[in-house]
């Protein structure tokens, strides 16, 4: 009888917490299909094609998805770096541990404007460099901050993710990974074969719906574009926010457009976590 219950309470629970981003899409595609808005005028497609036209909209997505993609990457990297140099019981692993996940604490807003402050070319790595003779200025500093390539946007988001990233490493090690190497090696598996054949995907499977996670937040992530990003091209937060605040009333309904577009992309991320899971479903125990 109670797990009757419960799984008649299950699906109710899951349309809750999905409700507040069905009501969001729901709204913005009426808004970007001229259904509702300060310029509806019945249901129309021309808005949508209209903004998927401008050639500003798709270079703003590539840099988002690239510089999302990147620092995504980065921090993935890293988090496995330090799940398997650190994932051992003395304290300096402990240390080690305590200290990665600490940034996790940090606002975004103040880790973007502690890389202004870092990276750029008046910043404190810039006088740096001048004071030890590497560089003739500090302008003369190759940019990091407000570069087409997003170096600075994309070291702060990697950093800024890495602890949570990090976190989710040394828990799925610590909870999936000794007994599958432990059996790796007494069939005679070497270090490398343990890590490529066992902790690897360990690591990869455990921290998949993590990474998602990550490169969804990083190519929505407002407040580090705002203060890293290029005005060329206009990373798709701050386009998104400039459709939206436009004085001329009927483009902010293109703000509505982009957002769907962003929603896509996201939706894309999730669907090829699903299609990775349903992978190596049959092989797990």
């Amino acid at each position: 009888m109670t797990s009757a219950r419960t799984s008649r309470r299950v699906p109710w629970a899951a349309v809750l917490v999905a409700l507040p981003t069905l009501v969001g899409v729901a709204y913005a595609a009426a808004a970007a299909t001229g259904l509702i808005g300060v310029d509806a005028r019945g249901f129309s497609l021309d808005r949508i094609a209209r903004v998927l036209g401008e050639p500003a909209v798709w270079r703003g997505l590539l840099w988002t998805l690239g510089t999302a993609f990147a620092a995504t990457a980065l921090a993935t990297a890293g988090a496995v770096l330090l799940a398997v140099t650190f994932r051992g019981t003395g304290p300096g692993d402990r240390a080690a541990r305590a200290l990665t996940v600490l940034p996790m604490a940090v606002p975004h807003l103040v880790a973007a404007a502690l890389f202004v402050f870092l990276l750029g070319q008046s910043g404190f790595v810039a006088r740096v460099l001048h004071a030890t003779g590497a560089v003739e200025t500090p302008a003369a500093l190759p940019a990091l901050i407000y570069d087409r390539w997003g170096v600075g946007f994309v070291l702060a988001l990697a950093w800024k993710e890495l602890p949570f990233l990090s976190l989710l490493a040394f828990s799925v090690l610590a909870t999936r990974g000794p007994a599958l190497e432990e059996t790796a090696r007494s069939l005679g598996a070497g270090p490398r074969d343990v890590f490529r054949r066992v902790t690897w995907p360990v690591l990869w499977r455990g921290l998949l719906p993590g990474i998602i996670a990550v490169f969804a937040f990083v190519a929505g992530s407002y407040e580090a574009a705002v203060l890293l990003a290029p005005s060329d091209p206009l990373a798709l937060p701050l386009l998104t926010y400039e459709r939206y605040t436009d004085p001329d009333l009927a483009r902010r309904s293109d703000a509505f457009v982009l957002v769907l577009v962003g929603l896509a992309a996201s939706a894309v991320a999730v669907a090829f976590h699903e299609w990775a899971r349903s992978r190596w479903e049959p092989f797990e125990v």
